[in-house]
Parts: structure tokens; sequence; C-alpha cells
């Protein structure tokens, strides 16, 4: 087996996502769906540099049937990201058919990768480069790269997107800045694996491109390098911001526990703080006397909710109220909301979905229909 620097450091990063899968498996609780997400991220990020770690550390030459392994999984780095990203945003995320549907391209892909890997064993050596070439591996390369490309850009917006949408929030929402910090260096490296796919391309894969020249080193290894540094970003980012140990939790009594649930649910049904469309978990939790964090696991523990999502639940059921009343015919929606606690109709509208399944318009719409009916 040769070791050099370059095949050391792929190494240590393989090492590294495999550890870190460990300790998530071991000390979180990786049956929550963010969990799940971000060691699934780990797996693809690390396998993906096997193919590269087998070839330079000679496993390929010695044992062919490693040939055209199918670890390339670069394609699912981004929908898996933004999926992560709404999870760990979301207390109530569910990897359902819908949100399913973001891996389906990728998937397509890595079942004919391993289509072909599993039909160049039954091929001899020296006829596996033709063969692979008449099932057309190059060509779907080709699009691999290009719709690589496209999910890079539209994952990266969306999950952009995902965090405005966040910004301002409290509780566990504060390294939000970390997060962008990650799309930036996930959308690098990335863009890299893409340029040095196009020029081995152009010029051949076992030839120096002139950036190669330029640079004085081989800009596929330092992409591989670079991959397998970023495993320590995900890592750390993921292990130590949002999710609690397992064995961190303390053991509340249970009527303490109850009389503190009750305390908020009260507050919220007779005082409606949420009316305030300033209302934030740090506000909230000065009210009932008691600190953000504390606040937030009472929520995320033992209601199954996050903060965002609990408030947005009392300010829909305060505008299903007035619209049941008929205010709508003398004030607009968008008033409607604003008086119910929503900054923003965007705001507005994406809740009111994510909590009834139906736009505010339908929601009318039911209204008017249940009227006739009586």
């Amino acid at each position: 087996m040769n070791l050099d620097l370059t095949t050391t450091l792929i190494f240590f990063g393989l090492l590294q996502s495999t550890i870190m899968i460990f300790l998530i498996i071991k000390n979180r609780n990786w049956k929550l769906v963010q969990n799940k997400l971000l060691i699934s991220l780990l797996l693809v990020i690390g396998l993906s540099l096997v193919p590269t770690f087998l070839g330079r550390s000679g496993f390929v030459a010695q044992y062919d049937y490693l040939r055209f392994i199918p670890f390339n999984l670069v394609i699912f780095v981004f929908p898996l990201l933004f999926l992560y990203f709404k999870a760990i945003y979301n207390s109530t995320f569910r990897l359902n058919y819908q949100n399913s549907f973001h891996l389906i391209i990728p998937m397509i892909f890595w079942l004919y990768y391993w289509f072909i890997w599993l039909g160049s064993l039954t091929i001899i050596p020296e006829r596996k480069a033709s063969w692979v070439l008449e099932m057309g591996y190059f060509k779907v390369q080709f699009v691999h790269d290009v719709i690589l490309l496209l999910l890079l850009c539209t994952y990266s917006l969306l999950s952009l997107i995902e965090l405005r949408e966040k910004k301002g929030l409290n509780g566990k929402y504060n390294y939000t800045k970390w997060v962008k910090y990650l799309i930036i260096f996930l959308f690098f490296g990335v863009a890299l694996e893409l340029t040095s796919a196009l020029l081995g391309k152009i010029y051949g894969y076992w030839k120096s491109s002139p950036l190669d020249i330029w640079l004085g080193f081989s800009l596929t290894m330092i992409v591989k390098i670079y991959n397998a540094v970023l495993i320590y970003v995900i890592s750390l980012l993921g292990y130590l911001s949002y999710s609690t140990f397992k064995s961190s939790r303390k053991i509340i009594d249970k009527n303490v526990l109850n009389k503190k649930l009750q305390d908020i649910l009260e507050k919220m049904e007779i005082e409606k703080p949420y009316l305030n469309s300033d209302f934030s978990l740090a506000s909230f939790a000065k009210q009932l006397q008691t600190n953000p964090s504390v606040l937030s696991n009472l929520l995320n523990n033992h209601l199954n909710i996050s903060f965002n999502d609990f408030t947005n639940k009392y300010r829909i059921a305060e505008v299903k109220d007035k619209l049941k009343a008929g205010l709508q015919n003398s004030l607009t929606l968008e008033s409607i909301a604003k008086d119910s606690g929503f900054k923003s109709k965007t705001t507005f509208y994406r809740a009111f979905h994510r909590h009834t399944s139906q736009t505010p318009k339908g929601y009318l719409n039911q209204i008017s229909k249940n009227k006739k009916v009586s």
C-alpha cells in the first residue's frame, strides 16, 4: 500500500468521518431526523473520498473489482444539506415522501453507478473499459456534472433563503452564522470538484492541465484533501451545535414539570403575548421568570415543538377565529395576520400552510361551504 502525504490526509478524513458518525450514534439521540441527516452528510462526503484513496494507495491496481466502485456521492451533498437545515430549524420536520423527493435525482445516478460496478464484476479486466464505454458511462458522467452544478446553485440558494427566514431568532438558532459558513465551504468544495472534473474531461485524467502546471500540484488531489478537511468542519458544527447529549438531560420532578408546562400554556392562552410581533423566546422566558435555554428545552423535549412553531400555532388559531368571525369582510388577510402577531405576509402564508395543509383562501372557501351547508 502506497501512503504518501495526500493519501494519508485523505485517510484521516475517512477516519474522522467514521469517528464522528460513531460519536453521534453513541452520545446523541441518533433517531432524531436531524442527526440521521447529519450522519448521511458525513457518510456521503466520507465515501466520496474512498475511490481516490483506493486509487492512490494502489488497492485498485491490486484488486480489479474495486474499479468503478459507486462511492462518488458528491451529488447528494447539497440536497442533504438543505434537508438538514430544514430539520434543525423545525422540530416537527419528517422525512416524508415530499421531502424525500429532493433525493430522487441523486438516487437515480447512484443506482446507475451501482449497475456499472456490478456489471463490470462479470467482465474480464481487458474488456472493462470498452464495456463501460458501451454502457454510456462517460456520457452519463457529463450529465451527472451538469446536474451537480444545477443542484449546487439551486440548493445553495434555497439554503440561504431558509437561513434568512430564521435570521434574528433566539435560542437554538444563534449558530446561524456557522451554518452560513458551512454552505460557503461546501459550495467552494463542490465547485472545485466540478472544475477538476471539467479539466479531467478536457485534458484526460492521466495528464496535467495548464492549471495544474501553473499551480505546481494536482488540483484533483487538492480537492480531495479539501473535502477531507471539510469533514472536520461539519463534524464540529453538527456535533457541538443544536442537539443535547443523551446523558446531560436533568431529571425533573413530574409535578414540577407539569406545573411549568401549565404556566407556559396558561400564559399563551390567557395573556396572548404572541399577538406582539416582537414576541421572542427571550421575552417570553423573561415573562415566565426563567431563561431562554430552559424554556427552549421544555418546548422541544416535552412538548415536541420548536418555539417558532409553538408561537405560530397560536397565531394561526387567532387568525382562524377572526376569519370565522367574518373580519375578512372589513379587513385584508394581511391586516388580520399582522393583528395576530405575524410580521410579514410571506411568513404568515408559509406558517398557515404548514400548520393547516391549506392556504388562507382555501380555508375561507371551506368556511363559506360550511355556512352554505348549515
